[in-house]
């Protein structure tokens, strides 16, 4: 059966892919209102999308963030459409509902491990993370136009969609510093130790060296006549380096779900889900000031280069569909047990990647070849490739105990095995990711989330805990933990028709290591302390439905 659900959602995507997620929205928008009035192929290493692509939060209303999103069994939010959506059983009217979230994004950097190379940066991102609307299709007893109760124990059933963004990568980084030890020029003598000549002076680029053959055209990197293999470079002298990257783009979700309701006891629910990716990735990466060592001792500019630019641009681009399942009963009055299983994801993916390498010299004499260097750009050719990736499914359990009117305490498990991820293509060999997925990945990795509202009147008190548990065993990205720790707090106002819900999200990340280049000894490392703090608000409308 399952394997039925994964063909039919592989042709979905399929159909998928050329379709924008903007006509998407644009289709959500206007239903809502006709009801109420965003050579690098087989290096860039697949696998990684696993912690790219499937290492998300579930997102959802001020609510449900509130308190961790902590809402498998909960029922009756408009989460409930993309988390479980067995919890449409439990509305009685319709509701429109709209969430805004405005995240600052802070960190303070370390480069080189030098305290004079530290700074602070602050970035915002303000977005409509969440719109969503649930339709009763029908009440839970039924009348003929006589007024007879034709269908007294009949279940009731509701509609829902949502546009709701589960993931964003929006964030800036930057760094910069004096390097002492070596510079880009010598990852390029690194890597090109041992090439062919013939290969890295090709005209024609060649898939995994194109950056040693902009630097050979830049005459960064310069064949040793007498070590057939070996090169030199004529540059000396240590950098000022620093860089710049910028990250886009989202992962957004479109849910359509249906739920029902058997005498307020098993609440049942489908959902149909699609995603769309969007990721952009640019580095810009520069070195200037080369500084010498003088017959006297001082430090003094080199004379050679001027400085050297690379800029490096990387985009996928791509949609996914899956199924989701639920159910939710209640053994008891006081007390919910939620089950929700979302298959595996299927996307189909496209990415582009190019760079493009500038240098600019002091019109330095290169004897070799009776040439005047000056300044030239030049860039690699563009690599794009087409592949499919398969997500793993998730199975979420949770349960929920009410303190009758005054509140309730609600937990949640996710169960998901990382090795079931799978990448597919016909434009590179896609059995080494896929190796690497199996051996780096968890075959069982569990979330978990808590959360507690308390109620005094038409006002309500919210705390969570959500925790993203680590998709990889601890061998892979230098042993950094990838797991991710969010509290919240939450409030909300009930009224007749209206309702505002708030939640302040916070969590922080420390020992974020990036280099600019990998070398085997005196590696460069820039060190990031994230801190992300969201503030969610979600208006809901009740509809006379």
């Amino acid at each position: 059966m399952l394997e039925v659900v994964e063909d039919l959602l592989e042709e979905i995507t399929k159909f998928l892919q050329p379709i924008d997620m903007n006509r998407y929205l644009y289709s959500l928008t206007f239903l809502l209102f006709c009801v109420i009035f965003d050579g690098k192929s087989q290096a860039y290493g697949y696998y990684k999308d696993v912690l790219k692509f499937s290492n998300n939060f579930s997102g959802g209303s001020a609510r449900i963030q509130g308190i961790g999103g902590a809402s498998s069994s909960l029922g009756g939010d408009i989460s409930s459409i993309s988390i479980n959506p067995a919890g449409l059983g439990f509305f009685n009217k319709g509701v429109f509902s709209i969430t805004y979230d405005y995240t600052n994004k802070s960190y303070d950097v370390g480069y080189l491990g030098d305290p004079a190379n530290n700074r602070n940066i602050d970035n915002s991102y303000p977005s409509f993370s969440n719109i969503s609307l649930v339709i009763p299709l029908k009440k839970k007893n039924s009348y003929s136009l006589s007024g007879n109760n034709t269908c007294p124990d009949c279940s009731k059933f509701n509609f829902g969609i949502s546009f709701n963004n589960v993931r964003s990568y929006n964030k800036n980084r930057t760094y910069s510093g004096y390097n002492d030890y070596n510079s880009i020029i010598d990852y390029f003598l690194y890597d090109a130790q041992g090439i062919a000549l013939s290969q890295i002076s090709n005209t024609n680029p060649i898939s995994g060296i194109g950056l040693l053959q902009e630097a050979y055209d830049h005459y960064l990197i310069n064949p040793d006549t007498d070590l057939p293999g070996s090169y030199f470079s004529f540059v000396g002298g240590y950098p000022f380096q620093s860089e710049e990257i910028t990250y886009e783009g989202s992962i957004s979700k479109l849910s359509f779900s249906g739920g029902t309701n058997s005498n307020d006891k098993i609440f049942l629910g489908f959902g149909f889900n699609l995603y769309r990716i969007s990721y952009l990735e640019n580095r810009k990466y520069i070195e200037d000031q080369f500084e010498i060592l003088d017959s006297s001792g001082n430090w003094v500019q080199e004379s050679i280069l001027n400085y050297l630019e690379l800029n490096d641009f990387f985009k996928i681009n791509g949609s996914g569909a899956s199924l989701s399942l639920g159910v939710i009963i209640k053994p008891i009055d006081q007390l919910n047990i939620g089950i929700n299983f979302e298959s595996k994801t299927k996307y189909s993916l496209s990415e582009e990647m190019f760079s493009e390498l500038e240098t600019s010299y002091f019109d330095y004499y290169f004897q070799p070849e009776d040439t005047v260097l000056g300044a030239a750009v030049s860039g690699t050719a563009k690599n794009i490739s087409d592949y499919k990736f398969t997500s793993p499914s998730k199975i979420s359990i949770g349960s929920s105990y009410f303190f009758k009117k005054f509140g309730f305490i609600s937990a949640d498990i996710d169960l998901i095995n990382y090795t079931n991820s799978r990448i597919e293509s016909f434009d590179f060999n896609p059995n080494p990711d896929n190796a690497e997925i199996n051996y780096y990945y968890k075959s069982l990795a569990i979330n978990y989330r808590l959360g507690i509202e308390a109620r005094y009147k038409k006002f309500y008190f919210r705390y969570g805990y959500n925790f993203l548990a680590d998709p990889a065993r601890g061998i892979i990205s230098n042993d950094v933990d990838n797991s991710i720790v969010k509290n919240s707090l939450g409030f909300g106002f009930l009224s007749k028709k209206f309702s505002l819900d708030f939640a302040y999200i916070f969590h922080k990340k420390e020992n974020i290591n990036i280099s600019p280049y990998n070398l085997p000894v005196n590696q460069p490392v820039a060190t990031f302390n994230d801190r992300i703090k969201s503030l969610v608000f979600t208006l809901s409308y009740r509809l006379n439905k």
